[in-house]
């Protein structure tokens, strides 16, 4: 039987696409629940109009202003699905780099609070600061680092995000630390509910020190995971291994 043996650069790719979806995978919950926002709230202000129009006692100024309110929720609706061209490895859009970074923190917030972790932020991380910068590289890259303290940290862990502009010419860095949340902090996730039947844990794929690292090197990014603080850098520092089409 003939074996057609496999380049490193596809086998590079496929690594890299294995990692983005993984992530996909974990965020998947969120953009789900925020494009099925506005649909179930509209099947109900929909429901309310059908009753009232059977019992003709729907005034033309309150059928405007749920008409209105109809209009503003496919207006999210359409927003939503238009985002979602954000993962598309050819997108370009561009945005500040706090923006991109508190983006990928309300995607991850639900998962890492489940793990029992909570999420700090410093400065340079306000949305609208930073270099405006390609959109997808730096939120899959630090979409990995969150996902990577999801899977390597236990509960009671706080990370603390610090997004710092380079000199004039070098790139921002996003670093993580990571500290003891406070006694008096809101409790883990798991100990809110004691007494609830154990259940089935997701299977997925952990993202190590190594998978993280690979998919910032394809994304043009250069992720040192070695020691705290973990830092992730904007530029093509290392030979960026090529991305699927």
């Amino acid at each position: 039987m003939n074996r057609t043996a496999t380049s490193p650069a596809i086998a590079a790719d496929w690594m890299a696409a294995g990692v983005r979806h993984e992530i996909l995978m974990r965020v998947l919950p969120t953009l789900r629940h925020d494009l099925l926002g506005p649909i179930s709230v509209a099947r109900m202000e929909l429901a309310v109009m059908r009753r009232r129009l059977e019992r003709a006692d729907l005034v033309p100024q309150d059928g405007l202003r749920r008409v209105q309110q109809l209009d503003a929720h496919l207006v999210d609706l359409t927003r939503g699905l238009r985002e979602l061209r954000r993962w598309d490895p050819l997108d370009t859009e561009l945005m500040p780099a706090g923006s991109i970074v508190r983006l990928a923190l309300a995607l991850m917030e639900q998962p890492l609070r489940l793990a029992g972790l909570e999420v700090g932020m410093e400065a340079g991380c306000e949305a609208g600061q930073g270099p405006e910068l390609p959109l997808a590289p730096l939120l899959l890259g630090t979409l990995a680092l969150l996902c990577h303290a999801q899977d390597g940290l236990s509960p009671g862990q706080r990370l603390r995000l610090h997004l710092a502009a380079g000199p004039e010419g070098e790139a921002p860095v996003l670093t993580v630390r990571t500290e003891r949340q406070s006694e008096t902090g809101p409790a883990p996730a798991a100990t809110l509910m004691p007494g609830l039947p154990d259940l089935p844990v997701p299977v997925r794929a952990r993202l190590d020190a190594e998978a993280v690292r690979h998919l910032a090197a394809s994304l043009g990014l250069h992720a040192v995971l070695d020691d705290e603080p973990w830092r992730l850098r904007v530029g093509d520092l290392v030979p960026a291994a090529p991305g699927l089409p």
